[in-house]
């Protein structure tokens, strides 16, 4: 059954059949009841993929996440996730990636970056809501939103079409259990933060304290520290001051990428015996894996975060689908062992 029909056996113009299918327009009551009874009794579908290609429609989809120099190579896997489904797998639907970089942790670039997004042509978003207080005021601000995802991170009170990211509470959870299965041994676990405001690392930090407190390890202790805006001496200098500060450090999570650091600066002053874990198989952390200067990684694939985000946003504009609220992103385990 085609439109051209319904409107033959209606007795009405084409243009007065595809009002009626997308609520536009003037019809009168009993010409749609007559109209959308020929539809319901021919279980017609419109087909989305059709009326892109005979509309020519073009879809702008801003990208809103750090520069892709920061993050160690964890932004640039994320983008070229994006990049590489527009221009591959949605090759036939005419989607343009417009990037909006931001210099994190300065609130004034992502403002500037959010605002240029948001007065563009860009008909959805996605958005990594790394600064969190930053970006629910600026979501605030705008009257209507159009669709957006959020990548890496969920946040709270925040209305997305969907958050594709794995859940930071299991994940701090998880690497609090490896951690100390690694070490085992009494003393002090050291949880790293690199970022003051990141919702998600909060949240690690908090489950690797709740393995702790809920598995009552005996003779083990968590110290939770924030080393701010992930600068690399500061971090360093965060680990000198923890040295001199602890000497029962059993082994040190960082709920980042910025953990090859932290393995780094052990390696240059000769400490063993501390167990180092984090997050993200960037370059870095993988030469630091095969060396074992990092015994264990937690993962979230930003590449297939990247392909995941844009496959639902073409879902939703393409195929007026509503899709899944939250995609959590398994949470993946690297030891050098199963390193490809």
């Amino acid at each position: 059954m085609t439109v051209t029909e319904i409107a033959k056996m209606a007795g009405v113009s084409i243009g007065t059949v595809d009002r009626v299918l997308h609520n536009r327009g003037r019809v009168s009551p009993k010409t749609q009841e007559k109209i959308r009874k020929i539809i319901k009794q021919s279980g017609y579908q419109p087909d989305p993929i059709a009326r892109h290609l005979k509309k020519h429609m073009q879809y702008h989809i801003g990208v809103l996440i750090p520069e892709l120099d920061s993050g160690y190579g964890y932004w640039q896997m994320l983008y070229d996730g994006i990049t590489n489904t527009a221009a591959t797998e949605l090759a036939a639907f005419s989607f343009t990636i417009v990037p909006f970089f931001f210099k994190r942790p300065l609130h004034t670039s992502l403002i500037t970056q959010f605002k240029e997004m948001i007065d563009s042509d860009c008909c959805a978003y996605i958005i990594a809501p790394v600064m969190q207080e930053e970006t629910k005021v600026l979501l605030d601000t705008v009257a209507e939103i159009k669709p957006y995802c959020f990548v890496d991170s969920p946040l709270p009170d925040c209305m997305p079409v969907s958050t594709i990211a794995q859940d930071p509470l299991k994940a701090g959870f998880l690497a609090g259990r490896l951690t100390q299965m690694i070490a085992g041994k009494p003393g002090t676990y050291i949880v790293l933060e690199s970022y003051d405001e990141a919702y998600n690392q909060n949240e690690r930090a908090r489950g690797f304290t709740n393995w702790f407190n809920k598995s009552s390890v005996s003779g083990c202790k968590v110290l939770r520290v924030v080393a701010k805006n992930a600068d690399v001496q500061d971090i360093k200098k965060e680990i000198d001051d923890l040295l001199a500060a602890i000497p029962d450090i059993a082994a040190i999570c960082t709920v980042s990428v910025e953990v090859q650091f932290v393995a780094e600066h052990l390696k240059e002053l000769g400490k063993t015996g501390i167990t180092v874990t984090g997050f993200e198989l960037v370059q870095k952390n993988y030469e630091a894996l095969v060396d074992r200067s990092i015994d264990c990684i937690i993962s979230q694939q930003p590449e297939e975060q990247g392909r995941t985000a844009l496959r639902l946003l073409f879902r939703k504009l393409v195929y007026e689908e509503q899709p899944e609220k939250e995609i959590s992103m398994p949470l993946e385990i690297f030891f050098k062992e199963n390193l490809l």
